[in-house]
C-alpha cells in the first residue's frame, strides 16, 4: 500500500464489472471505490458546526493512503464492503453492514475517521496541535532525597 499515494488512479473506462480483474490497489483507486466511499464518509461526517464534511478534506484520496499505509490489514475489509454494497445508498450500505460483517464496518469507519482526523485542517479547527513536549518540575517541599532513595531501591512488589 506504501505506492498508493504515488500512482494514479485506473482508467475511468474500467467498469465495476471488470473489478475482479483489477489489482487490490488499482480497485482501491478506482472512481467507483471512491465515489461510494465518499458517500459513506459524508454520510458518516456530513459538514457541520464549522467543521468540513469528509470529502471536504479527502479522506477518500490522499487521507485514505495515509491510513492504508499504515493500516493495510483494513483493505480487503474495505474491498469485501465495498463488494457487498456498492450500489446501495450509503445509509441502506451501513444498515446491511451493520447486521452482516461488523469486520467490515469498523474498517470504514476507521478509515473514514481516521483519514478526517488526520488531515492538518481538521486539526487545525479542532486546536490539535499533536503531541508535544512537556517538561515537569517537581512540587516545591517535596524531599528530593527522599524520592531517590525510592528510585535507587527500584521496584517492590507481590504478583496477585
Amino acid at each position: 500500500m506504501s505506492e498508493f499515494l504515488t500512482q494514479s488512479a485506473p482508467a475511468a473506462s474500467q467498469s465495476t464489472t471488470a473489478s475482479t480483474d483489477l489489482s487490490e490497489t488499482d480497485l482501491l483507486r478506482s472512481a467507483e471505490f471512491r465515489a461510494w466511499l465518499t458517500s459513506i464518509a459524508d454520510h458518516l461526517i456530513p459538514a457541520g458546526d464549522g467543521m468540513p464534511a469528509a470529502s471536504d478534506v479527502a479522506v477518500t484520496a490522499d487521507q485514505l493512503g495515509r491510513v492504508l499505509n499504515v493500516r493495510p490489514d483494513l483493505a480487503p475489509h474495505l474491498l469485501r464492503a465495498f463488494g457487498a454494497t456498492m450500489t446501495m445508498a450509503a445509509a441502506d450500505a451501513i444498515d446491511r453492514l451493520t447486521g452482516s460483517d461488523l469486520d467490515a464496518l469498523d474498517a470504514i469507519t476507521l478509515a473514514v475517521a481516521g483519514g478526517y482526523y488526520m488531515h492538518p485542517d481538521v486539526r487545525h479547527l479542532l486546536g490539535y496541535t499533536g503531541q508535544q513536549p512537556r517538561t515537569i518540575t517537581i512540587a516545591e517541599g517535596i524531599d528530593e532525597d527522599m524520592l531517590m532513595r525510592v528510585v535507587e531501591r527500584g521496584p517492590i512488589h507481590r504478583d496477585a
